[in-house]
């Protein structure tokens, strides 16, 4: 989940690096670290923190270096020290080498380097790598054949970068699992984990697949095969987004800039998918594709709930069997793939490593797979047999909102498409359920206005250590996202809970101090999702609720009342998602808590 950038050309590198590790931050950001060769000489500098402290590390050195890499860190193997930050040396401090992933023989590796007098000075896995070309070098190996020959003998998922000083105006990458992007510029190649930190530079792209290795200098680029060594060529592919589209734009934080997206990212999503008068939802990816006659969906974190959403909808309007796994669990669980069954793995990045472990699973077990992401340039799009591209856009705070509104609105074209194929849906409801979907943009427009009121709730929650997030039917996964990221951002305990399910023990945890947000939308489940709430009341726990404008009885019962302007109760996750969000966001804000980077946490979860 490590942020990597590596550049040769004619700028000078150091700014590159610093401003390309700027904008991968986000992949980790317990220290930042940098290795240039100046003047002929490796020049290294790292630094526990946040990328502040690299910058102020070499403030006032004036470097001419055009030749560096530089890595941002989220921290596995080793403490949060200047020493386990990357870049790592060999025992010369000739080679440098920096890592995203896990070396899961890192250990079998390292003690018998140290037999073979090899000094270690840090906790880290990566180290290993450095003294392994140390060895590869020293036996004449060129920098390409060293980086070869170390991949090899690596276990696990990682993505790593190397330069030495003894091969000047060359960087070699190696790709296994984890994500890397080159940047084909004009006289100058970039690499980095993420498309974000080439853009400055470059549109022109080509994701390395598993088992490549690149070399880079100011003349281009070749590829080869980590298995044989052989060279190949691959093709770049031009990308549309653009810098600015990194950047806060008057916003106080990523984050907020991104709710605030939402209402386009939905009318993105549904524009050219849905013809709003006849209902009728075209899906061009899933032409030729037969509807399956059983779903199974893997994801992680707040995908799994949007997948938990879509569960709902393929059963409710194209009444396929689906179930849904977390990625991580899929794999052990011995899955049971019967005919017919389509597996989807959603993934905002494309490169969550459990997801893809699952999908190729369900491919090798027979399925049809499906990718729901993002990036259409990811590892899960190339692996899958369809892809279903989202338009959320580049989306940087680490806490997902634009994207999981994206993968909502996706699966909803997909049942839609799916119950019409299949005959269960007939032409008025088609044309009944693309009115309401085709308004929840407007909608989510008129729950941004009321933005102040989760601000002015939000300040009670600064000193709550404890929190119940409750929803029934399809909002239950919405309680379950609401409760998630407040505890991302907030570092408030909370946590989502079936409605129904809070008197079977949940209900011991409530009292004056633990608020309870409800959510309460006209429906077949109102007066069971309200009857729940008056448990909560009779236990003392400040109410939150969510529900119609209108509501006059949700308004007596609430210690503090969220308006929502009315919708169906199937299309309500999607609007009831907003303030939920902004909850979190402004309790957050309000405790001076770093909203864009939270601890522990990163982007991409690219390691098991």
């Amino acid at each position: 989940m490590c942020g990597i950038i590596g550049y040769v050309g004619p700028r000078k590198v150091v700014p590159v690096i610093i401003e390309g590790l700027r904008k991968l931050e986000y992949r980790g950001y317990d220290s930042a670290g940098m290795a240039i060769l100046e003047k002929g000489e490796l020049v290294v500098v790292k630094k526990r923190g946040k990328l502040k402290a690299l910058e102020e590390a070499i403030e006032g050195k004036e470097y001419t270096a055009t030749t560096g890499m530089g890595h941002t860190r989220w921290a596995t193997h080793g403490r949060v020290e200047d020493r386990n930050a990357h870049p790592h040396v060999d025992c010369k401090g000739a080679i440098a080498v920096i890592h995203n992933g896990i070396i899961e023989n890192y250990q079998v590796l390292r003690d018998g380097l140290i037999e073979k007098g090899h000094v270690f000075v840090s906790e880290t896995d990566t180290e290993v790598i450095a003294h392994l070309m140390e060895e590869q070098i020293d036996a004449g190996a060129d920098l390409l054949d060293a980086a070869r020959k170390t991949a090899l003998q690596l276990d696990g998922a990682f993505a790593f970068l190397v330069l030495a000083k003894a091969f000047p105006g060359r960087i070699v990458a190696v790709r296994r699992l984890s994500p890397l992007v080159l940047g084909v510029g004009v006289g100058e190649m970039i690499l980095g984990s993420d498309t974000p930190a080439l853009l400055e530079y470059t549109h022109r792209i080509i994701p390395l697949h598993d088992g490549d290795i690149v070399e880079i200098n100011d003349k281009g680029y070749a590829f080869y095969s980590l298995e044989d060594g052989h060279a190949f060529d691959r093709t770049p592919m031009t990308v549309q987004w653009n810098a600015a589209a990194a950047e806060k734009q008057g916003y106080k934080h990523f984050m907020l800039k991104e709710i605030h997206e939402q209402p386009v990212v939905i009318r993105d999503t549904l524009y050219g998918r849905i013809d709003i008068e006849s209902g009728h939802v075209e899906l061009e990816e899933f032409q030729g594709q037969p509807v399956p006659d059983h779903i199974s969906i893997v994801a992680a974190g707040t995908s799994y709930h949007a997948s938990r959403v879509g569960k709902y909808l393929l059963e409710e309007l194209a009444r396929i069997p689906t179930e849904v796994s977390f990625s991580s669990e899929y794999r052990y669980q011995r899955p049971i793939v019967r005919p017919g069954t389509m597996g989807i793995a959603v993934t905002q990045s494309g490169e969550t490593i459990d997801t893809l472990a699952a999908l190729r699973l369900q491919r090798s077990l027979g399925a049809k797979v499906v990718a729901i992401t993002n990036r259409p340039e990811s590892t899960v799009s190339r692996e899958s047999d369809v892809t279903f591209v989202t338009q959320a856009g580049l989306e940087i705070g680490v806490a997902a909102t634009k994207s999981f509104m994206a993968q909502l609105i996706a699966f909803y074209l997909i049942a839609l498409n799916f119950g019409q194929r299949n005959g269960t849906l007939d032409a008025e409801t088609s044309a009944h359920y693309a009115s309401q979907l085709s308004s929840l943009s407007q909608k989510c427009e008129q729950v941004l206005e009321y933005a102040g009121i989760m601000e002015t709730i939000a300040r009670k929650f600064y000193k709550v250590h404890d929190m119940i997030y409750v929803g029934r039917g399809v909002n239950y996964p919405i309680a379950l996202e609401g409760a998630l990221k407040m505890k991302e951002i907030s570092y408030i305990h909370a946590e989502g809970y079936a409605a129904g399910e809070l008197k079977h023990g949940p209900i011991a945890l409530l009292d004056e101090d633990v608020p309870v947000v409800g959510i309460l939308p006209k429906g077949a489940l109102y007066e069971k999702i309200y009857s729940n709430l008056q448990e909560s009341i009779a236990r003392d726990s400040p109410l939150v609720v969510l529900a119609d404008r209108k509501d006059k009885r949700a308004q007596a019962i609430a210690t503090d009342f969220i308006p929502m302007p009315p919708v169906e109760e199937l299309f309500s996750p999607v609007i009831y998602s907003l303030p939920l969000q902004l909850l979190a966001y402004y309790t957050a804000d309000g405790k001076g808590l770093d909203v864009d980077q939270p601890r522990n946490l990163a982007k991409s979860v690219t390691v098991e």
